[in-house]
């Protein structure tokens, strides 16, 4: 397989964002009048999007409410909690890049929400495919499917990387090979440091080769 693209999650993958991500759902239940949800109750609730957790954490009658209350807050929260780049995500996307292979994002967060971590992250990938892109959010394919058809790749010719079982997921529905990255059980990688050189010895054309 020749690959030349690589489709990247975002948080946890590239971007530290926990923190963020905790604060603005007790900030958003606070807001609705209901408790702050403890770090277990977070752990234990957590899904594929921030709209999903906030559903098992708050129900569905009350989740538009809570998910604008989320944004809100997300943008002094991320002020407060700063988002770093996951270790060796900064090194990865350079050598990604001068590998020759075009890059994107996928994730189940909103456009602005995206953009304001990977900015904070310091992370420059143009291409993103967020929440609004999308009618099937994380795991559903879709996602991935977008991201893959705006570098103008087949799915045999782009490759994923996230942190989590919902990614995972998504790239075996989306027909792509898919690696999990970071310390989950099963993880092909510690980090995204170590991308760059899986895909130059197993799935890059060898050097002088053509296709």
């Amino acid at each position: 397989m020749t690959v030349r693209g690589v489709i990247l999650d975002l948080d946890g993958t590239l971007v530290e964002s926990r923190g963020v991500h905790v604060r603005c759902l007790r900030a958003a239940c606070q807001d609705l009048g209901l408790p702050r949800p403890s770090a277990a109750l977070i752990a234990t609730r957590s899904a594929a999007t921030d709209r999903a957790t906030l559903v098992r954490l708050v129900g569905e009658p009350l989740a538009e409410r809570a998910m604008a209350a989320y944004n809100a807050h997300f943008p002094l929260a991320l002020a407060e909690a700063p988002a770093p780049p996951r270790p060796g995500a900064a090194e990865a996307i350079e050598e990604l890049a001068a590998l020759g292979l075009a890059l994107g994002v996928c994730t189940g967060r909103s456009r602005a929400a995206a953009a304001l971590l990977l900015t904070a992250a310091g992370l420059d990938i143009p291409l993103l495919v967020a929440r609004e892109d999308v009618d099937e959010p994380k795991p559903a394919p879709e996602g991935l499917h977008r991201a893959r058809g705006l570098l103008g790749l087949s799915a045999a010719e782009v490759v994923f990387a996230g942190d989590t079982a919902h990614d995972v997921r998504q790239g075996e529905a989306a027909g792509i090979t898919t690696y999990l990255v970071g310390g989950a059980p099963g993880a092909a990688l510690a980090s995204l440091a170590g991308l760059p050189a899986l895909l130059t010895a197993s799935l890059l054309p060898a050097a002088g080769s053509e296709g």
